[in-house]
């Protein structure tokens, strides 16, 4: 009997530690590696400097509203009407605008810099690095934000390329594919691939099915 019980007892704390949300450090519940894609890395490498580059642009701007750089000024206008708001509602309200502001497109577009991408036409990339940008400038530290490569469980064949921050114990996903936003440890309909963040790019670890049978609902 104590056999048993011992087992029982296990089991449901198992079961306990599989339904509990990801931990901050821990996006999508799932730990990862370094990656060993050279031409991820690369990208990541070039794109950080143009995100620099850019960020020098949109302070150049809030000094000089008469810079002459347009989409950089959409862009300070986009994180100050987000600023009016709390932590998760400003999150909600910068996804929505960048979702707005950029027309989709069906072609599939290269990695572009930030404001470039703000700009023109785009896909999921185009929307990500500008959501990437905003959130900077809202001033949301490197640590807290990441691009997240994933593959969406409704279109197996298909990448698809998402923003994720930091709110409090949680990860939320910025989609440009939905205005809500989505706790990491609820998000059914994504397998993560690979992160880009301040350390580099970073591949996710496969995910075992009974943990995702008890991922947690999504945030409302």
């Amino acid at each position: 009997m104590i056999g048993g019980a011992v087992k029982l007892t296990a089991t449901f704390a198992i079961l306990i530690l599989l339904c509990l949300p990801a931990k901050a450090d821990e996006p999508f519940g799932i730990a990862t590696v370094p990656s060993h894609s050279a031409y991820l890395t690369a990208i990541w490498r070039d794109l950080r400097v143009a995100v620099a580059e850019d960020e020098s642009l949109v302070a150049f701007c809030r000094v000089d509203p008469d810079c002459g750089l347009g989409v950089a000024l959409r862009l300070i206008g986009f994180v100050q009407e987000a600023q009016r708001y709390q932590r998760r509602e400003m999150l909600g309200h910068l996804n929505r605008a960048i979702n707005l502001a950029i027309a989709r497109t069906r072609q599939d577009v290269a990695w572009l810099p930030p404001l470039t991408a703000l700009g023109q036409p785009g896909d999921c990339k185009s929307y990500a690095m500008a959501k990437y940008l905003a959130l900077g400038e809202a001033g949301i530290a490197m640590t807290d934000r990441r691009l997240v490569i994933v593959r969406l469980k409704t279109a197996p064949s298909e990448k698809h390329l998402v923003v994720i921050v930091r709110d409090g114990d949680r990860w939320l996903i910025l989609d440009n594919r939905t205005n809500a936003l989505v706790d990491s440890a609820a998000a059914h309909l994504y397998q993560p691939l690979q992160e880009f963040d301040a350390n580099g790019v970073r591949d996710f670890e496969p995910i075992p099915q009974t943990v995702a049978v008890f991922r947690p609902a999504p945030v409302r």
